[in-house]
């Protein structure tokens, strides 16, 4: 029998591993932080933080007049995100979200993965300005956005509402749409990279062990950090690696893994991914989209968008009561 191995070693040597948390005082040192409204909103509730928003704030009130189009609030929630971000550098080796006065070789934006937001990412490139699409449930937006030249792409593995709710459950968790995704890239040599996230447990992010990235919670690095199993077993549940992509998810004849019924083939490498293209063409690609999977592709999308906008705001709000007084 195997000895058994570290599970977050384990992962780090099939998978590049990254924090999804802006608290500083996490594991690591990890390649990439990712974050989002929701992560910034719950992290700036701590009172270690009380300084902080008030700093951003201020600054807000000094600098609004540059940004007439933008609430004060709104511009101090961004400050305080970017200062939050900032104390997560020692932890990180790879790239950090929009970092001023910090090399920029490091920044990625992340743009939600819709059209519009895709043909940002598009112009985005032309100016040099490295991208990351967000919110993927589907192959159709991997494939606008690795035209569109995101450096990464993030499929959801759940429903954001997943990740949120310990109640709810994403009967249709996307490990085919992941499989499909990265295959597709190496296929037809796209140089875009699957960053994955939004797995409810550690068991889901092992059996995403060999996708190029992922991006998992600190309390979730926490429990792989602590947890020991023989190496074989482990890797027989990856989707990538394991018995689950040799055998076809363990005999099931249509290739899905662990509840993903989405027609997608993520038993076998080497069958053919039909090469796609949309980056000129928006009706073709909103018609895709629209029948992937029924619909819940871009279902999932909406609610993920709405769950952000929904943290935006309560930010926002937070920001109301801090000291917005023009500094000297």
């Amino acid at each position: 029998m195997d000895a058994p191995i570290n599970l977050l070693n384990y992962l780090k040597s099939k998978t590049q591993v990254d924090v999804d948390s802006l608290d500083n005082e996490e594991l690591g040192p990890f390649v990439d932080c990712t974050s989002n409204q929701m992560d910034a909103y719950h992290e700036l509730l701590k009172p270690n933080h009380a300084a902080l928003i008030k700093k951003s704030a201020a600054l807000a009130g000094e600098i609004g007049r540059e940004y007439p189009e933008v609430t004060r609030e709104e511009l101090a929630f961004e400050i305080s995100m970017v200062r939050l971000a900032q104390t997560i550098v020692p932890n990180i080796t790879g790239a950090i979200l929009v970092m001023p006065d910090f090399d920029m070789t490091r920044m990625i934006v992340k743009v939600p993965s819709t059209w519009e937001g895709l043909q940002a990412c598009r112009e985005l490139k032309g100016l040099g300005v490295k991208t990351l699409g967000t919110t993927v449930f589907t192959l159709e937006q991997a494939v606008l956005a690795a035209e569109a030249g995101c450096i990464y792409v993030s499929p959801f593995l759940n429903e954001l509402k997943a990740t949120m709710d310990p109640t709810y459950h994403d009967s249709s968790p996307i490990f085919g749409v992941c499989t499909d995704i990265q295959r597709y890239y190496e296929q037809h040599c796209h140089t875009t990279r699957v960053k994955a996230c939004a797995a409810v447990s550690v068991e889901q992010i092992l059996q995403l062990a060999g996708v190029a990235a992922f991006t998992a919670t600190a309390d979730q690095l926490r429990e792989l950090s602590s947890m020991k199993e023989p190496a074989a077993d482990v890797m027989a549940r990856s989707v990538f690696l394991g018995s689950a992509t040799r055998e076809h998810a363990n005999g099931n004849a249509n290739g899905h893994v662990n509840g993903d019924t989405n027609g997608h083939t993520n038993g076998d490498y080497n069958m053919k991914l039909e090469k796609l293209s949309f980056v000129d063409d928006e009706s073709k690609y909103r018609l895709a989209f629209a029948k992937s999977d029924g619909g819940k592709g871009q279902l999932k999308t909406s609610q993920a968008l709405n769950m952000f906008c929904e943290y935006q705001i309560k930010g926002e709000a937070m920001m109301k009561d801090a000291d917005m007084t023009v500094i000297g």
